[in-house]
């Protein structure tokens, strides 16, 4: 598995949108952005950490931390090796931010949405701890 940090390049803001596209589960919106509206948020590259994600050469999604230590994690097709080699690279790689009380956790997290009961079950299997279930208002 190899991971590609984004910098990013034109051609990194194309395979993110191919992905986006070709996403299965999705937290953040019900609609694909125009690609003018993704060129701008991958532009602003708004996360501590974000990386592709290649397995024989192939691009299988992408993963990312966010500031509050929350991965991202977004896979064409997932697999419980591939699952738990990129928990293994991020922890490997990057440390939690320091915890603030009432704001951020000292440990890293995984939000998941609800659907995508595979990842779900596979991080059960990988002895991850479910802390919470969060719902719109």
């Amino acid at each position: 598995m190899k991971f590609e940090r984004i910098i990013p390049t034109q051609k990194q803001i194309e395979e993110l949108f191919f992905l986006l596209k070709s996403r299965k589960y999705s937290i953040s919106h019900k609609e694909i952005p125009s690609k003018k509206d993704h060129f701008d948020f991958v532009s602003k590259n708004p996360y501590l950490a974000w990386y592709l994600i290649y397995k024989d050469s192939s691009l299988i999604g992408s993963v990312y931390l966010h500031v509050d230590n929350s991965i991202g994690i977004n896979l064409t097709e997932y697999f419980e090796n591939d699952i738990s080699s990129i928990i293994k690279y991020i922890k490997d790689n990057h440390k939690p931010l320091p915890s603030i009380k009432s704001v951020r956790s000292s440990k890293f997290f995984i939000n998941v949405p609800p659907e995508n009961k595979y990842l779900i079950e596979t991080l059960k299997k990988l002895d991850k701890k479910v802390i919470q279930h969060s719902f719109h208002v």
